[in-house]
Formats: C-alpha cells, structure tokens, sequence
C-alpha cells in the first residue's frame, strides 16, 4: 500500500501596515508609566539640587558633575565624597515640601480622580500626577526651603512696632 504525500495548502495573509498615527501612538501610551517616572525623578532631583547647581552654571562638565553629586549626597545625607568642590550640609525643611512640583501633582492627580467619563487622559493624568506629587514632595523635603526656622523647640522672638509706625485714624 503506498502512502499518501499529504500536501500543504498555503493559506495567504495579508499583513496590514499599521497607520503611521496609530504607531506612533501605542508606542507613547506604551511608554507612559515611564516618561511619568521620570517626571517625577527630574522633580525630585531639580528640587534638591537646584540651588546648588546654579552657582556652578559656566563651570566644566567634571566640576558640574562634582557638584551635582555633592550636592544630592550633601542634602539628604551630608556626606560629600568631593570635599575640594565645597561642602553642602545636610537640610531637611518641611517648608519646602510644598512647591510647584508638589503642587501641579496634587492638581493633575485630583484631574484624574474626578468622577466625569468624558474628560481625556484622566488615567494619564492621575499617574504623572502621582509620580509628580511624590517626586515634589521628597525633593522639597531636602531641598533648602525657605529661610524661615521650622524648629518648633527654639523661641522666636516677638514683632516690636514702634509708635511712629502705628496711625490712629
């Protein structure tokens, strides 16, 4: 008995190209939780460096480099593994917590926790305010602040107004 050659029946496809839009979309939608991480990175270390980086801006790329790192050891920790480019000293400031960061975070946030089916790129909105919130409020917390004393223990001192400032009219 001979055996049967069975033979394959090519079943042809068509490979559809994909809309040029259309890519270009799904691969930012793809990467969001990314760029939204990110953002909030770049918040976090823009807070905490900011002031100390501008005063080396026209410096060479090793020394701003040196600082930089100086400066993100020196404000959370107060280690400075390059002494010779300056000692930052270690700043923790509750007044600094709330900033721009923090604050466009909390507003785009709360865009995305809004109960309205209709309003677009709520989900994206609610991640990049999440990672902005958390990047703005841990930067702020070790960035230097404001110049105001936060230290509750320490007395501050009263106001004195002269009398010649006062009217009574």
């Amino acid at each position: 008995m001979a055996r049967r050659r069975k033979t394959r029946t090519r079943t042809v496809t068509r490979r559809r190209r994909r809309n040029v839009k259309k890519r270009v979309g799904k691969s930012i939608q793809s990467n969001w939780k990314k760029i939204s991480t990110a953002a909030g990175a770049l918040a976090f270390l823009s807070q905490v460096t900011s002031h100390d980086m501008a005063s080396s801006a026209g410096q060479p790329i090793a020394t701003r480099a040196q600082n930089f790192i100086n400066s993100l050891s020196g404000r959370i920790t107060g280690y400075n593994p390059f002494p010779a480019t300056g000692a930052v000293p270690q700043t923790i400031s509750i007044d600094g917590m709330f900033n721009r960061y923090s604050g466009g975070g909390l507003l785009a946030w709360l865009y995305g926790m809004l109960p309205i089916k209709q309003l677009p790129h709520k989900a994206k909105a609610k991640t990049l305010g999440k990672s902005l919130l958390t990047g703005g409020v841990l930067g702020g917390l070790f960035s230097t602040g404001n110049p105001h004393n936060t230290n509750i223990l320490t007395p501050s001192r009263a106001i004195t107004v002269s009398s010649s400032e006062v009217s009574y009219t």
